[in-house]
């Protein structure tokens, strides 16, 4: 009778610890954690350190003098401009267009205005820029040219070029090959100082291996702290036929971000139809909508972007010029030339409330992998390797809808970056666990603690949804 007690004891402890660990039924389930991994991230001390994700606009205060319709462009250095620019959530401007050798009181004004407002500078110096080749100056050259205003607290660091090309990519743009920049980025790299660079994107999928020479050449030549690019695939209306190059840009550029050991930022189009031919033309629309607009950030933050960018954040004068009307200020950028708010602006400020309620962990995280839960939209991924097969990774088991979904390592805990892949509609979707699970969910800025084995959502078109398991 005693053995059979001691039997039956140890049946029961067996049951229950299979019970406590057993990821079925409404029981607490557990993991095993993930090891935690080294992850490459870059942000800058003054817009709150490596936990805040740096939300870039391109395109900032320029001195333009022309007038229409009787009146003239208002002062972008100024207090309501600077102010406008840091209530939408944007936290660096690159792309000044005020040069600090031929116009130092407005750099230093720009400075001035990013210090009160917390806005980040990055600052172009054509004394740096101009001397490239066998001219380029030295490291103490260098040193005493940009430290009039590399201290100021303000100062992220220097614009350098916008897509430097080479004899294969675009060999049209000579005076700008990325050879020609080797020696001054790695000269600015010896002071420490950050160097912004823009890549061209990808044009399509046929250009691949062309491309990774391009993005390679200038990575083993151009010591960056982070690999930036654009690609806008909302050109003539809010359809997602240009989807596939989209997704193959974020592979392409996450896979050679990685290979150096850096992270990669994207730029996100506020509104389309740019005009450096500097052309008369009717608008032909607005786009992207927001639903269009949500989903480049979103898919962005699920691929493992550690920075998100907007172009443009202050609409040349040039993009606003039309035929049957002198100008049209609402065809494009956060902010019109005519200084006022476009659709874009509160598009941006609505989802980098998001951002900033998401970037602590985003910032901190390893994308292990996307999961595309739709046969169609597994279409645009046809030249990606990141997607992980079947639609399931650690604790969750199945996810219904059209989603795609990045999985994260966040300091040993699964993190999933949920993405309504419909940049339409609406959609209700349920996310099937392993088990019962504590989780933090993170949707429209607002976090919520759950202890469930399926979650429940419905996201708006473009809309992510953060997951962190705990």
């Amino acid at each position: 009778m005693r053995m059979f007690k001691r039997t039956l004891s140890l049946v029961l402890s067996c049951i229950l610890l299979i019970s406590t660990y057993c990821s079925c039924g409404n029981s607490s389930a557990k993991i095993e954690p993930l090891k935690v991994e080294k992850v490459d991230t870059y942000s800058f001390d003054f817009i709150g350190g490596k936990d805040v994700m740096p939300i870039v606009g391109y395109h900032g205060p320029q001195t333009y003098q022309y007038s229409a319709k009787g009146q003239s462009i208002p002062d972008y250095f100024s207090d309501d401009f600077m102010k406008m620019v840091a209530d939408s959530g944007v936290n660096v401007i690159v792309a000044t267009g005020v040069d600090y050798t031929t116009k130092t009181k407005y750099v230093k004004r720009l400075l001035e205005l990013g210090n009160k407002y917390g806005v980040g500078i990055f600052v172009h110096d054509t004394a740096v820029n101009a001397s490239l080749d066998d001219e380029t100056l030295s490291v103490s050259e260098l040193d005493q040219q940009i430290n009039q205003y590399v201290s100021n607290p303000a100062c992220c660091g220097l614009y350098i070029i916008d897509e430097p090309a080479n004899k294969e990519y675009y060999p049209e743009y000579e005076y700008k090959y990325i050879s020609r920049y080797g020696k001054l980025m790695k000269n600015l790299s010896d002071l420490n100082v950050f160097t912004y660079c823009n890549m061209f994107p990808a044009t399509s999928t046929s250009v691949a291996d062309k491309y990774r020479r391009y993005l390679n050449e200038f990575l083993d030549t151009c010591p960056v702290k982070v690999l930036s690019y654009d690609k806008y695939p909302f050109v003539s209306d809010n359809s997602l036929k240009y989807a596939d190059e989209w997704i193959f840009n974020l592979s392409e550029i996450r896979k050679a971000a990685e290979a150096h050991n850096i992270p990669f930022w994207s730029f996100i189009q506020a509104g389309s139809q740019w005009n450096d031919a500097q052309a008369h033309f009717d608008t032909q629309g607005y786009f992207p909508e927001e639903g269009s607009f949500d989903w480049l950030v979103n898919t962005s933050l699920a691929f493992g972007a550690k920075g998100i960018q907007y172009f443009p954040l202050l609409q040349p004068y040039w993009f606003a010029y039309s035929s049957t009307e002198p100008y049209d200020f609402e065809r494009n950028g956060l902010i019109g030339a005519w200084g006022n708010k476009n659709r874009w602006y509160y598009y941006a400020q609505e989802i980098n409330k998001q951002i900033r309620a998401v970037d602590q962990v985003l910032m901190n995280s390893k994308n292990k992998g996307i999961i595309v839960t739709d046969d169609k939209s597994k279409e645009h991924f046809a030249n990606c390797e990141y997607m992980l097969k079947g639609n399931k990774w650690r604790e969750l088991e199945s996810a219904s809808g059209n989603l795609m979904i990045g999985c994260f390592n966040y300091q040993g805990h699964s993190a999933f970056y949920v993405v309504n892949y419909d940049n339409e509609s609406a959609q209700k979707t349920a996310l099937k666990f392993s088990g019962k699970y504590k989780m933090e969910v993170t949707q429209g800025a607002k976090t919520k603690s759950f202890n469930t084995d399926e979650l429940e959502l419905t996201l708006c078109a473009g809309e992510g949804v953060l997951i962190v398991m705990k």
